[in-house]
C-alpha cells in the first residue's frame, strides 16, 4: 500500500514536470509587435524585471518566433541586429537593455573593369549606415580604403561601387570578409570614356555623388571632330572663355596659371592646332582629375589649378583595339596582357588636315595662325571698305601624338612605365600689301609673308609602388619631360611708344622666338592609412634647364636667355573624418627654388560640414606659388613661352579664399560658391600691353614685366536637374578680374583682357533611342574689355556679348565583331559673328590717289559655323 502511494506521487511529479516542459516548448510568436509590449511580455513569462530607457524602444518593433525556453536568447539576437544589447543579471533576476557600441570595421580593395581587368581610377565606393549614406573615392589606381563605424549588432556590410559609364555593382559582405582586400569588377554600359573627377567646390563631397563628373564628359564636346577634356571643362562656371584658343582661365588666373600633368609629369603644351584639340589621344586616357580650388598638397599647384591626366593600363584579359577617324585626324590603339600579371598599351594619332579636304578645315588652320581671321566692318571714315590687303596662299598643318604604357603587377610591388610624344607643325603663306616703313607713307609694295608654329613635347616616367602593409604604401616616381617650340610671323602687329607721353604708333614687322625646356623629376610619397583618415608625406626634386631667344622689332638686337634651376619641395597632408559630420583636408608644401634663392611655404586648408546627405557646406584657403611661367600672347595663337623665376624676378603668388554649399534634394543638385583671389608678381610679355608703357630701357631689361598685380572675385552657381528622360544643366558665373602695374596705366587698376562679368552655360541631353543622344550646349557671356579704349576714349569700354549654340549627336551600334560609335558635331549652329577681341588692321584710306596706309580697329570674331564628324570602332 505504501509502495503504491509512492509510485503515485512520482507519477504526479513527472506529470507536472512534463506539463512545465510542454509549456516551455510551446511556440512564442511576435509579428511586428512593439518592442515595449514584447519586453513586458518577456517579464511576465520569465519573472525577470526589464530595465530600459524609453528612447531606445520608442518606434521599434520585433518579429520573432521561438519557444519560451529560448525566448531571452532569441530576443537578444534579434535586438542585436537592431543595434541593441540585452544583458541578463541572474543574481538580481533582471534584464538590462542597452545601445550597442559601434564597431570600427576596416575595408580596402580595388575597383576594376570587368571586361578588361583595368583599374578604374577615382571610382566611388559607398555604403549605408542607418539612414546616412557614406562613401569614399578610389585613388588613381582604383584602390580604396576606409573605416566604417558599424553597429555591434550588424554582422554584414553592403558596398556599392560605381563609375561614370559603368553599371554599378552591389555586394553584401560578412564582417569577417572585410579583413581581406576586396576586388570589385564593374561592367561597362558602353565603351569606357575618360571620366573627369572635378574637385573645385569648397563644399567638397566625400566621393559619393558623381553629378559633376557626369557633366564634364569629353564625348559631349567635340565641336571640331576630336573630343577632349579642355573643351569639356568649359561646362564648369569656374572656367572662363579665354581670349585665344590655347589655354584656360580659371577663376581669374591667366592661362599660364594652369598646369597639365600626364601620369604625374608636366606636359608644357597640352593642345593641338592652336587649342582646338587636346594633345592627348582620348582613347588612351582612363581618368582625369581637375583641381581648381584648394588643391591637395601633393601637387605643386599653380594659381589656375591642376589638370591631371592618367594613361589607362592595357587589357589584362585579351588583346583589344580601338580605331578612329574624324574630319581632322586618324588614330589607332592596341593593348593586351603581358603574362599573368602585366599589360601593355600603344596608341597613336595623326592629323588628316593635309589629306582630307573636309569643308572648313582650311579655316581652322588660318584662324589658329591668326591669318585673315573673320572681322567686322571697317569704320565709316575708311574710304576703301574692302581693303584687307592680304591674299592667302597655301597652308599646311600636321599634328601627332603617341602614348605607351607597360604595367607589371606583383605582390607587394607594382611597376608602371609610361611615355608620351606629341607635336605640331603648322604654316600659312600669304601675300600682303605693306607700306615701306622707311619711305613715304604713300609708298607700298606686295610682300611674301609666312606664319609658322612648331612644337614637340615628350615625356617618360617610371613609377614603383610598394605596398608595405595594408595601411602603408610607398610610391617612387622618376620622370623626364622635354619641350621645344619655334614661332615666326613676318607681319606681327607691334605698338610702340617712344617714352614720356609720346603718341602711340603701330607697324607690321617680323617676330620670332625659340623656346626649349627640359626637366628631370624624382618624387617619393608615403601614404599612411589610419582609422579616421590618411596621412601623406613626401618630397619632389626637379632639375630645370631652359633657353629662350627672341627676335622682335621692339629691340634693336636679339634677346637671348639661358636659365637653370633646382626646385626641392617637401609636403605633408592629412585628409580624414575626425567626426561623423566633418571632413578635413589640411596640408603644407615647402618650396625651395635655387635662383633666388627662394624659400616659400604653401598652406592648404579645407573644412567640409555634413559631407553626406542632402546638403554640405565648406570653406577653404590656400596659398600657391608659381616658379615656372607660361607667357601667352593674346593677339596670336602661338605656343607661348616658358620662363623661370630669376634672381630679381620673384615668383607669382596667389591667396585664395572660398566658401560653398551644395544642396541635393531628391535628384536635383545645386552648387553655390564664392571666392576671392589676390595675385602678386604676375608676369606679362611686353608686346601684350605696350600701349600702357610709359618708360622702358630696352637695352638692360627683359622683354617681360614681372611686377603686375591682379585681383579676382566671383559667385558661381551650378544646377543639375533631370527632366523626365532629359537632363538639363545650368552654369552661371558673376565675376570680375582686374590688373595693375606701377609702370602701366599709371599704376591704376584696369579690367583684364579675359574679364567677362557674366557667363552662362546651359546643356540639355536628349535621348533619341537606344544608343543615341543629342547634346545641346548654349554659351552666353558679356563682352570682354576693349583694349583700344585705352588709346582712344571714343571707343566703347567693352565689346558686344557672346552667344553660341553647339550640337553633338552621338550614336552607338553593337556588332558581333566590334562596337561602332558615330559622332556628328556642329559648332556655332546659327553662324553668329561673336566678338572675340578688337585689334587694329592695316587699311588704305583716302578717296583719291595717292592713298595712304593707316590702322583701323575692327572686331575679330570667333569661328563661324563648323561641321565635324568622328567614327570610332572598339574591337
Amino acid at each position: 500500500m505504501r509502495g503504491g502511494r509512492i509510485a503515485c506521487r512520482v507519477l504526479i511529479i513527472l506529470g507536472l514536470l512534463g506539463l512545465a516542459e510542454t509549456v516551455r516548448a510551446q511556440p512564442v510568436v511576435y509579428r511586428e509587435a512593439p518592442l515595449r509590449q514584447v519586453l513586458d511580455d518577456v517579464a511576465r513569462r520569465s519573472g525577470y524585471r526589464v530595465l530600459y530607457r524609453d528612447a531606445l524602444v520608442e518606434g521599434r518593433t520585433v518579429t520573432l518566433q521561438t519557444t519560451e525556453a529560448h525566448l531571452i536568447e532569441a530576443l537578444a539576437r534579434e535586438l542585436a541586429r537592431q543595434g541593441l544589447v540585452l544583458e541578463a543579471d541572474t543574481a538580481r533576476r533582471q534584464l538590462l537593455l542597452l545601445e550597442a557600441p559601434a564597431r570600427k570595421v576596416s575595408i580596402e580593395g580595388q575597383v576594376r573593369d570587368a571586361a578588361t581587368g583595368l583599374p578604374l581610377p577615382y571610382a566611388t565606393v559607398s555604403w549605408q549606415v542607418g539612414d546616412r549614406l557614406q562613401g569614399t573615392m578610389a585613388d588613381a589606381e582604383g584602390r580604396f580604403a576606409a573605416t566604417v563605424d558599424l553597429p555591434a549588432g550588424r554582422d554584414s556590410l553592403t558596398l556599392t561601387a560605381s563609375y561614370v559609364g559603368y553599371a554599378s555593382q552591389t555586394v553584401a559582405l560578412a564582417v569577417r570578409e572585410t579583413e581581406r582586400p576586396l576586388r570589385l569588377a564593374l561592367a561597362p554600359r558602353t565603351e569606357a570614356l575618360p571620366a573627369v573627377l572635378v574637385v573645385g567646390s569648397a563644399a567638397w563631397l566625400d566621393g559619393i555623388d558623381t553629378t559633376w563628373q557626369r557633366l564634364v564628359q569629353p564625348a559631349r564636346f567635340a565641336p571640331f571632330g576630336e573630343r577632349g577634356v579642355l573643351r569639356a571643362l568649359q561646362a564648369l562656371p569656374a572656367v572662363g572663355l579665354a581670349i585665344g584658343l590655347d589655354g584656360l582661365t580659371v577663376r581669374g588666373s591667366q592661362t599660364d596659371g594652369f598646369q597639365v600633368l600626364l601620369d604625374g609629369v608636366p606636359v608644357y603644351h597640352p593642345s593641338h592646332l592652336f587649342g582646338l584639340f587636346d594633345a592627348f589621344n582620348p582613347d588612351a586616357l582612363q581618368a582625369v582629375g581637375f583641381f581648381y580650388d584648394v588643391a591637395p598638397a601633393t601637387y605643386a599647384a599653380p594659381p589656375g589649378g591642376t589638370l591631371a591626366f592618367v594613361t589607362r593600363s592595357g587589357s589584362y584579359r585579351r588583346p583589344r583595339g580601338v580605331a578612329g577617324v574624324s574630319n581632322v585626324a586618324g588614330r589607332l590603339l592596341v593593348e593586351g596582357p603581358l603574362g599573368r600579371s602585366g599589360s601593355w598599351l600603344l596608341a597613336g594619332r595623326r592629323s588628316l588636315l593635309d589629306a582630307l579636304a573636309w569643308p572648313g578645315n582650311d579655316r581652322l588652320v588660318a584662324f589658329g595662325l591668326d591669318v585673315a581671321r573673320p572681322t567686322g566692318p571697317l569704320p565709316p571714315n575708311v574710304a576703301d571698305l574692302e581693303a584687307r590687303l592680304l591674299e592667302l596662299g597655301p597652308s599646311a598643318a600636321t599634328f601627332y601624338d603617341l602614348h605607351g604604357k607597360l604595367r607589371l603587377e606583383g605582390d607587394p610591388v607594382r611597376l608602371t612605365l609610361s611615355g608620351y610624344l606629341g607635336g605640331d607643325d603648322a604654316r600659312q603663306q600669304a601675300q600682303r600689301l605693306m607700306p615701306r616703313w622707311d619711305a613715304r607713307p604713300s609708298d607700298f609694295e606686295w610682300m611674301d609673308v609666312e606664319t609658322r608654329q612648331r612644337w614637340t613635347n615628350h615625356t617618360a616616367s617610371a613609377r614603383l609602388t610598394y605596398r608595405m602593409t595594408a595601411a602603408l604604401h610607398l610610391e617612387t616616381l622618376l620622370a623626364t619631360t622635354a619641350y621645344e617650340s619655334r614661332y615666326t610671323k613676318d607681319d606681327f602687329l607691334y605698338a610702340f611708344t617712344g617714352g614720356g607721353l609720346q603718341k602711340l604708333f603701330r607697324r607690321l614687322a617680323p617676330f620670332a622666338y625659340t623656346n626649349a625646356l627640359r626637366e628631370w623629376r624624382w618624387e617619393q610619397m608615403l601614404q599612411v592609412a589610419q582609422k579616421a583618415g590618411y596621412w601623406t608625406l613626401g618630397y619632389t626634386l626637379q632639375h630645370l634647364d631652359l633657353s629662350y631667344e627672341e627676335h622682335s622689332a621692339v629691340r634693336p638686337r636679339p634677346f637671348a636667355e639661358k636659365q637653370r634651376a633646382v626646385q626641392t619641395d617637401a609636403f605633408l597632408q592629412y585628409e580624414g573624418r575626425p567626426g561623423a559630420l566633418l571632413k578635413v583636408l589640411v596640408g603644407l608644401r615647402l618650396h625651395a627654388f635655387s635662383t633666388g634663392p627662394y624659400v616659400r611655404l604653401s598652406p592648404r586648408f579645407q573644412l567640409t560640414l555634413h559631407p553626406e546627405g542632402q546638403w554640405s557646406a565648406g570653406v577653404g584657403f590656400s596659398r600657391n606659388y608659381q616658379f615656372l611661367h607660361h607667357l601667352a600672347f593674346e593677339n596670336m595663337n602661338s605656343t607661348g613661352i616658358w620662363l623661370l623665376t630669376g634672381r630679381n624676378q620673384p615668383p607669382t603668388v596667389v591667396d585664395n579664399v572660398s566658401a560653398g554649399v551644395q544642396l541635393r534634394p531628391g535628384r536635383t543638385r545645386l552648387q553655390l560658391d564664392i571666392y576671392a583671389r589676390r595675385f602678386a608678381n604676375v608676369w606679362q610679355h611686353e608686346v601684350v600691353a605696350p600701349f600702357f608703357l610709359i618708360t622702358r630701357d630696352h637695352e638692360t631689361t627683359t622683354p617681360w614685366l614681372t611686377g603686375a598685380r591682379s585681383r579676382a572675385y566671383g559667385l558661381e552657381a551650378l544646377l543639375d536637374q533631370p527632366l523626365g528622360p532629359f537632363r538639363a544643366t545650368l552654369a552661371y558665373a558673376l565675376s570680375r578680374v582686374d590688373l595693375a602695374h606701377d609702370a602701366l596705366n599709371g599704376g591704376a587698376w584696369y579690367p583684364a583682357p579675359w574679364d567677362r562679368c557674366h557667363q552662362l552655360r546651359a546643356y540639355l541631353d536628349v535621348p533619341l533611342g537606344p544608343g543615341s543622344t543629342l547634346s545641346v550646349a548654349w554659351f552666353s557671356a558679356s563682352g570682354p574689355p576693349n583694349t583700344e579704349h585705352y588709346t582712344d576714349l571714343n571707343q566703347p569700354e567693352r565689346l558686344g556679348p557672346y552667344h553660341r549654340m553647339d550640337l553633338t549627336l552621338t550614336s552607338r551600334y553593337r556588332t558581333p565583331f566590334a562596337t561602332a560609335e558615330l559622332r556628328l558635331g556642329l559648332f556655332n549652329l546659327f553662324d553668329r559673328a561673336n566678338p572675340w577681341y578688337r585689334a587694329p588692321v592695316l587699311v588704305l584710306v583716302g578717296e583719291r590717289l595717292p592713298r595712304r596706309f593707316a590702322f583701323a580697329p575692327v572686331d575679330v570674331y570667333d569661328l563661324g559655323r563648323q561641321a565635324s564628324f568622328e567614327l570610332v570602332l572598339h574591337f
